[in-house]
């Protein structure tokens, strides 16, 4: 089933996964897995669970997230949709308010202020920093001198559209801050008493420090294939082809080396991996940025 995943999330994401929707819906469809309830424990722009939401590939999603921005951002979107949309309208997009809002980017919990003021910052910085990198510098540069400024990736009236559609999935999202791997464990169980699909796409391997406020070293993401490989609920996860991850899933047979064409500076092709517990279709014009590695 053809999945429309164009412009659905507001948030930008280095290595975005929007051209995995399609090829996630046939590997739902592949494995009688549609309906179901898509988990996502490392929720960052949440664009394949809303892609296949829209789409009714799947029934519900639930969003975990551990950047008290991040969760913010989605718990507003969900559930205090029309007062974020609103602080969005009002909002200066202006170096002032970035230097302002360092008050938030400081936060490691979601106690010290309102979630929707947490959320809007999340939103800001993931549209004023480079490449909707949280930990990033403004756009333009602090003394917004460069030909890029500020607010040229703040577009207001489509940013609030986006909002609004995608607050119609409200009954069907649930958000829950927290660490992914505390949320697995607790819910292990769950996981097989119904129709549940982990996608699970974590910080990566080589460069995650770099690119996230909330990253994994080695042990973490050790623990992740630990606890996926023992578990028997129905998986996919995303990572950057390294020797260490294929080390780590070794003796899982669904694995499928990728090329992504994205960019974060200029456009390039990186290779991925996708592994799964599930049986993985061949990737076949899933998407014209998605090619199969022939030779892994």
């Amino acid at each position: 089933m053809p999945v429309q995943n164009a412009k659905l999330s507001p948030l930008r994401y280095p290595g975005s996964k929007a051209i995995l929707t399609n090829y996630i819906s046939s590997v739902l469809e592949e494995n009688y897995l549609t309906d179901c309830t898509i988990v996502e424990p490392y929720a960052g722009s949440a664009v394949v669970s809303l892609a296949l939401l829209e789409s009714l590939v799947a029934e519900k999603a639930i969003l975990v997230e551990r950047d008290p921005l991040v969760y913010s951002f989605w718990q507003s979107v969900f559930n205090h949709t029309y007062l974020l949309i609103e602080k969005i309208y009002n909002l200066p997009i202006t170096i002032d308010t970035w230097n302002a809002f360092q008050i938030y980017r400081k936060c490691d919990n979601i106690s010290s202020h309102t979630v929707v003021d947490l959320g809007l910052a999340g939103l800001f910085y993931n549209r004023t920093n480079f490449s909707g990198i949280l930990k990033a510098g403004p756009l333009g540069g602090h003394n917004q001198s460069s030909q890029y400024k500020i607010d040229c990736r703040f577009n207001k009236h489509n940013i609030i559209s986006q909002i609004e559609r995608l607050s119609k999935f409200k009954n069907r999202v649930e958000v829950f801050f927290g660490d992914a791997m505390e949320f697995l464990k607790q819910n292990k169980k769950n996981f097989l008493k119904g129709n549940f699909f982990l996608y699970a796409d974590p910080p990566y391997y080589l460069k995650g420090k770099s690119l996230y406020r909330y990253w994994y070293e080695h042990k973490e993401h050790k623990a992740l294939a630990k606890f996926l490989l023992s578990s028997n609920c129905n998986w996919l996860v995303s990572y950057d082809d390294h020797a260490e991850i294929r080390k780590m899933y070794s003796n899982e047979i669904s694995l499928i080396p990728v090329y992504f064409d994205y960019s974060l500076t200029s456009p390039r092709r990186e290779r991925e991996l996708l592994i799964s517990n599930l049986a993985l279709p061949p990737i076949a014009f899933c998407h014209e940025n998605l090619q199969p590695i022939t030779t892994a």
